[in-house]
């Protein structure tokens, strides 16, 4: 049975050398960051088609409603566009430190090996 911690189960277990350290801040970068990526730039994509194809429709269509509908959906979508550019900006930064936390850690791996 996994032990809990707060009120949830451990995502890992307790890290005790400098070894294990090293590839939980890896597999973190691995496991994480590279599948909220994916998922960030197919959602960016998605919301940038969305917003083509509904200025096609405006173009093509006669209905106020339609229109006034679409424009408000568009905004949305745009405002969507910022906000995940910024989620994904924010990831970055997390893999950026979990890579230089594994970093710090192979340095002082190499230098307690000698």
């Amino acid at each position: 049975m996994s032990e809990k911690k707060e009120g949830r189960e451990r995502v890992i277990r307790d890290i005790e050398t400098v070894d294990e350290a090293v590839k939980a801040e890896k597999d973190v970068e691995v496991g994480y960051h590279n599948a909220i990526e994916e998922h960030i730039l197919l959602w960016l994509a998605t919301e940038e088609d969305i917003i083509e194809s509904y200025t096609k429709l405006i173009k093509n269509s006669e209905s106020r409603k339609i229109k006034g509908t679409l424009t408000k959906i568009i905004e949305d979508s745009k405002n969507h566009i910022m906000m995940l550019t910024s989620i994904r900006k924010s990831f970055d930064k997390i893999a950026s430190d979990e890579h230089r936390h594994a970093k710090m850690l192979e340095d002082l791996r190499t230098e307690f090996k000698k």
